[in-house]
């Protein structure tokens, strides 16, 4: 049995003209390449990514054999095909295609269903399906597709969001997921604690994110989340927010620096910002409670 191939080798075992090609800077959890296709009849090795493929242009009958029987259907655009990793297989089919090839990495994938049942899993099978009927993936595709093809400004932001879009569509409705038995969260150590707070306190004045946390102490985010709960009895978000309000506290009292200045200092976006969020948490003002205000 051959060796999994990655994107780039893929040419090798089913030769076509590239149409499409995802930025050389890799996307965070997919490669996007679109191919035009003679009809074909190819042995591919496994590959290391799921699979998702998107019918663009032409009508032909596919054929396609995963170490079992055949499987035949008519695959028109608009329709789409899913493989998942792993798997060594044969295809046939007479007909000139345009396809759009979505590889979606495992660890993408897996983080995406963490995110979304809140479980640790222990794997992840694609349902084999060689002619899916799913406008809405599809769509997605050509989404991704217009965005590798045409990037406009904030092209990042609309990648990443249409890439989390893939995983949850997949794992909604064409996967088979196996979570991993459910363990009590011990905690973070005292340790890991000190770290995460002393992290937090040298970066109040700007954007902590989750990633950031997690990695301090060496985590993933789920584990992370989970553990940094079980230590605190808060989200790691809550946590950051109440670091920021007791720094703002302590500058009120100890210093005259205007309040602007002191809500950009501890991460909000301006002096409203701060006042708003100070006033619910506190029932009083940050000017109230430098006047005296308990």
């Amino acid at each position: 049995m051959h060796a999994a191939i990655k994107v780039d080798e893929v040419p090798r075992w089913v030769p076509g003209k590239l149409t499409l090609h995802s930025p050389a800077r890799e996307w965070p959890g997919l490669t996007l390449r679109g191919y035009s296709y003679p009809g074909h009849v190819v042995d591919v090795p496994p590959l290391r990514d799921y699979l998702v493929i998107g019918y663009r242009r032409g009508s032909t009958l596919m054929r396609r054999r995963l170490g079992g029987p055949w499987s035949e259907d008519e695959v028109r655009p608009g329709d789409v095909t899913l493989l998942t990793s792993g798997a060594e297989t044969q295809w046939e089919w007479p007909g000139r295609i345009d396809v759009i090839h979505s590889y979606v990495r495992a660890a993408h994938l897996e983080q995406t269903c963490r995110d979304m049942f809140d479980r640790e899993i222990s794997g992840i099978e694609l349902t084999d399906t060689l002619r899916a009927g799913d406008p809405h993936l599809f769509q997605t595709l050509m989404n991704l597709a217009r965005e590798a093809r045409e990037p406009q400004a904030g092209w990042h932001l609309v990648v990443d969001a249409l890439t989390i879009q893939l995983g949850v569509q997949l794992l909604r409705n064409h996967a088979r997921i196996a979570f991993a038995p459910i363990r009590a969260a011990r905690g973070l150590t005292s340790r890991q604690l000190d770290t995460v707070t002393e992290y937090v306190a040298a970066n109040l004045h700007r954007n902590v994110t989750l990633d950031e946390l997690a990695g301090s102490v060496s985590l993933s985010r789920f584990h992370f989340s989970r553990q940094f709960r079980a230590a605190t009895g808060k989200t790691p978000h809550e946590f950051v927010l109440r670091q920021r309000l007791d720094r703002v506290r302590q500058l009120l009292r100890r210093s005259d620096r205007p309040i602007s200045a002191i809500a950009h200092e501890c991460g909000f976006a301006d002096q409203s910002h701060l006042s708003r969020v100070f006033r619910k948490h506190f029932g009083l003002t940050p000017g109230d409670f430098r006047a005296g205000g308990t």
